[in-house]
C-alpha cells in the first residue's frame, strides 16, 4: 500500500507528532508525507520518510466577508494543486491529518478519484458549519478515524453513519532506567533553574485559552501560600492565532499578580516532552474538553502521575483514583486538592505511577494505533467494484 499522509500546515504540534509516529510504524504500507515545506517535512526527512512539498496557504474562520472569500479561494487553489499531485503520485489512498486537510483532499475527489480517510483530531464546530463539514465528509470520505469516543460522538451524523472508527493516539513505549531518569531530572532542572529538591508540576501544551493554563497557576498559587518548595513549569508556545499570544501575556501578568515570577517558569516550546515528564513530579492537564490528551499518555508512560480535567477524551485514558485523578473543568480548589494528595502521599504517587505505565502499555502504544489504522486501509482497499476502478484511474499519468 502506498499511502499519502496529507497535512495542511508545516507547523508541528500534537497532531503532527502523531502523524509522524503513525507513518513510522505502518509496517505494511509505504508512507509519503505531503505538506508545505517547513518543520514537519524536515522531521520526516530526518526519520527517513519520503516527503513531497506542497504550496502553502493560510486560512482561518473569520466574519470579515472579504477575508472569508480570500481564504476560501486560497483553500480551493491549494486543494486543486493537491489533487493534481495526487493524480500523478500513484498512491492508493489519501490519509488527511485533520478536518481542514480532509476538506481540501475531498473537494477534488471527483478528479483524483482516490479513497480519502479523514483523521478527526479535534472537536468539530457546532451548528450550521459543523453540519456542513459532516455532510462534506459523508460525500468525500470513505472512512473517518476519531481519536476518542468523545470526538466520535461529536461527529455523529446520518451522512457518516458506519464510517467512523475509534483509534486512540499512541506513543512509543520508550522507558528510561532509574539511573538515566535521575540524570535527566538533574540536567533539566538545572537548565530551567529549578531546585533539585523542589516539587515540580508541569503543564504541557499549546498556550491557548481553551488549554486553561490559568487554572494551573491559580491552583499552584494556593500551594505556594502553604510555603511549599514547589515550581510550576508551563511548557509550550502561543501559535496559530493572535488570541493565543494575547493569552500568554495575560498568563504572565497573572503570575506577576501572584508574585510567583521565581516559581513559575515559561519554558517555551520543547521537543523533549518525555524528558520533561521524567524531570517533573506531576503533570497537570487543565483543558476545556481536550479531544484526547496525548501529553497524558506521554507522562504516564514515564511513570509520572497525572491530574486532568473530566471532559473530552481524558476519561478514556485516566481511571480516576487508579491511574490518575480527574477534576471538574475550572474547579481550581479540586485541582489543588488532588495535587496535594499526590505530592504528600508517596503510596498514592507510586500507585498512580505504576498503574499509569501499565495502562499505556496495554492500551496506548503506537504499534496498536498503527495496526488499527492499517486495518482500516486494508478494508477500504479490498472493497470490490467501483473503488478499485477509481484507484486504477487515479494511477494513470496525465
Amino acid at each position: 500500500m502506498k499511502i499519502a499522509f496529507y497535512n495542511h500546515t508545516s507547523t508541528v504540534s500534537g497532531a503532527e507528532i502523531s502523524l509522524l509516529l503513525t507513518a513510522k510504524y505502518v509496517m505494511e504500507a509505504h508512507p509519503i508525507i505531503f505538506a508545505p515545506e517547513g518543520e514537519l517535512l524536515q522531521k520526516a526527512r530526518n526519520q527517513g520518510i519520503e516527503v513531497v512539498a506542497l504550496p502553502s496557504y493560510r486560512a482561518r474562520m473569520t466574519r470579515n466577508p472579504f477575508l472569508l472569500v480570500v481564504y476560501v479561494m486560497g483553500m480551493l487553489w491549494a486543494g486543486w494543486k493537491l489533487a493534481l499531485l495526487m493524480k500523478k503520485s500513484q498512491v492508493d489512498l489519501i490519509h488527511a491529518n485533520s478536518i481542514r486537510a480532509g476538506i481540501m483532499a475531498g473537494l477534488f475527489r471527483w478528479y483524483h478519484r482516490l479513497p480519502v480517510v479523514w483523521h478527526i483530531r479535534d472537536m468539530p464546530p457546532q451548528g450550521y458549519i459543523g453540519n456542513l463539514i459532516k455532510r462534506l465528509a459523508g460525500s468525500t470520505a470513505k472512512a473517518l478515524i476519531c481519536i476518542s469516543e468523545s470526538v466520535l460522538q461529536s461527529m455523529e451524523h446520518p451522512s457518516v453513519a458506519k464510517r467512523c472508527h475509534l483509534v486512540h493516539n499512541g506513543v512509543e513505549l520508550k522507558s528510561f532506567h532509574d539511573e538515566e531518569k535521575q540524570r535527566i531530572k538533574g540536567h533539566i532542572r538545572s537548565e530551567l533553574q529549578t531546585p533539585q529538591e523542589a516539587q515540580v508540576l508541569a503543564i504541557i501544551g499549546q498556550i491557548a485559552p481553551w488549554k486553561r493554563q490559568e487554572d494551573a497557576i491559580e491552583a499552584f498559587a494556593s500551594l505556594i501560600r502553604e510555603e511549599r518548595n514547589a515550581v510550576l513549569w508551563i511548557v509550550g508556545e502561543a501559535k496559530f492565532r493572535q488570541e493565543n499570544e494575547r493569552y500568554l501575556v495575560r498568563l504572565q501578568e497573572r503570575v506577576k499578580a501572584f508574585g510567583l515570577e521565581d516559581k513559575v517558569i515559561f519554558t517555551g516550546f520543547r521537543e523533549d516532552v518525555l524528558e520533561i515528564c521524567c524531570a517533573a513530579d506531576l503533570l497537570l492537564l487543565c483543558s476545556d474538553h481536550e479531544p484526547f490528551g496525548r501529553v497524558i499518555i506521554e507522562a504516564m508512560s514515564q511513570g509520572t502521575p497525572v491530574v486532568g480535567t473530566r471532559g473530552g477524551g481524558v476519561p478514556e485514558i485516566i481511571e480516576h483514583g487508579v491511574s490518575g485523578f480527574m477534576y471538574e473543568i475550572g474547579n481550581t480548589d479540586e485541582l489543588a486538592q488532588y495535587i496535594r494528595q499526590v505530592l504528600d502521599d508517596k503510596a498514592v504517587w507510586s500507585l498512580l505511577s505504576q498503574n499509569g505505565q501499565e495502562r499505556v502499555r496495554e492500551m496506548f502504544s503506537i504499534k496498536q494505533t498503527s495496526h488499527n489504522v492499517q486495518q482500516i486501509y486494508k478494508e477500504l482497499l479490498a472493497r470490490p467494484g467501483v473503488e478499485s476502478i477509481e484507484r486504477q484511474r487515479a494511477k494513470e499519468i496525465v
